[in-house]
């Protein structure tokens, strides 16, 4: 039965519990150490006969599980407040019921109050008293003795336009100009590269479901064979998954367009004897999956493809064995490349091969495909990071990568697609629909 209640804007798969979101907020007031933090979720203004699919601000998402457009929250002291627009009933004809401001929408999405971004009015002991709009309201709280606004706040090049935010602070500092400004992303960047039970669970979902792309993939490929076309199998098997949609733009790379590490036209036609790099993932509740495997096309390594293939495999091992509480990602890359430049192989000049490791080891996995976090953050348990080393030799049209996503535990690491075969012989088996 399809569902009919879609006021929350039901756009991920699965979401956790309204209890999940508030903890996470109450951390996060734990760390700013006083003052008013205001967040604001993406905007949508669509409107009637507009078509679109809304995608919540992952920062917004993690602290709300708020999925609905134009948001704002705030947190005080020991209060949280969502702003929300007033319900617009015939937009809503075209985009969908939503909730509003009111008791109800508090009760559901697990917040104290949640007010109308508007102003309005109210009938109060038979008198009309008016309802600060949400900017009236921040304004009231930044005139308190020592206010302090915590909020994204990323510096802005010089003479780039000045994002919302920017625009409204100044705004509010004409009127109340006392308030100090702290950039709140630090403190929750740190909050998010830590995942919890829950975060985990829907990260493995999304790894399964990407393995499934990868399987539909490689049963796809063969000469001749559009990577526009693999490309849609794999979307398709996103879908019958359960995934709400793309971590990021699939790539499908075949021979040169292997080399190309971002390559997403997925225009070419593969051919034989050529490699093809499929790096693609799935989201699910707004986790991502990343993942990638290279494939022959005609389902067979040839010697020089394969010699090339097992050195990547090997260093993927290798940094997998490494992975554990208090390294780094410079630490896992630095692993990858000694083991290209420590083979025998030599690219087609003769030279080592560790310059052809062209990319970082990986990135942190999580709300976002690249979420936050850097090469030089010792490894936490519940961090997850991608192993991805690879080779490209564009003189000869190879490209190889090979990743995995990896969840780092109290004692090492658990592979979250560690059920997608890597070596060989089994990519090659899995090609040919007996694995």
């Amino acid at each position: 039965m399809a569902q009919s209640d879609m006021r929350g804007g039901n756009y991920a798969a699965e979401l956790q519990a309204p209890e999940v979101y508030r903890q996470r907020r109450l951390l996060l007031r734990k760390a700013l150490d006083g003052g008013t933090a205001v967040l604001w979720g993406n905007g949508d203004d669509r409107g009637a006969g507009d078509v679109g699919t809304f995608r919540q601000d992952s920062a917004f998402f993690y602290l709300t599980g708020v999925e609905l457009p134009n948001a704002v929250v705030v947190l005080r002291c020991d209060e949280d407040f969502l702003f929300l627009p007033p319900r617009d009933t015939d937009v809503e004809r075209w985009t969908g019921p939503k909730w509003g401001p009111g008791d109800d929408t508090a009760k559901a999405l697990g917040f104290d109050e949640v007010r109308s971004l508007s102003a309005s009015s109210i009938v109060l002991d038979a008198r009309i008293r008016p309802v600060p709009s949400f900017e009236g309201r921040l304004q009231t709280w930044l005139s308190e003795p020592a206010a302090v606004l915590w909020t994204e706040f990323p510096s802005v090049a010089s003479g780039a336009n000045l994002p919302t935010t920017h625009r409204l602070v100044t705004r509010l500092k004409e009127r109340t100009p006392s308030f100090e400004v702290r950039d709140l992303s630090d403190a929750l960047n740190r909050l998010r590269q830590v995942k919890d039970d829950g975060e985990a669970s829907l990260m493995r979902r999304a790894a399964q479901i990407t393995i499934l792309g990868h399987r539909a993939a490689a049963k796809a490929i063969q000469p001749g064979v559009g990577e526009g076309e693999i490309d849609g199998v794999v979307y398709n098997a996103f879908r019958k998954g359960g995934a709400e949609g793309l971590a990021f733009p699939t790539i499908v790379g075949s021979g040169f367009n292997a080399t190309t590490l971002h390559y997403d036209q997925n225009v070419g036609i593969c051919s034989d004897g050529e490699l093809v790099v499929v790096d693609i993932g799935a989201r699910y509740g707004y986790y991502c999956g990343d993942l990638t495997r290279t494939y022959p096309v005609n389902g067979s390594f040839t010697e020089r493809q394969k010699l090339l293939y097992n050195l990547v495999l090997e260093a993927h091992h290798k940094v997998e064995e490494a992975i554990k509480p208090g390294v780094t990602l410079f630490d896992l890359r630095k692993i990858a490349y000694g083991v290209f430049e420590g083979s025998s192989l030599r690219d087609s000049h003769g030279e080592r091969l560790g310059q052809h490791f062209i990319h970082g080891l990986g990135h942190f996995l999580g709300l976002d495909a690249h979420d936050p976090g850097g090469d030089s953050i010792p490894m936490e348990p519940g961090m997850v990071i991608t192993n991805e080393p690879g080779l490209y030799l564009q003189d000869e049209a190879i490209g190889i990568r090979i990743e995995d996503d990896h969840l780092v535990t109290a004692d090492g690491n658990e592979n979250l697609s560690g059920m997608l075969p890597t070596r060989a012989g089994d990519i090659e088996e899995m090609m040919n629909g007996s694995r």
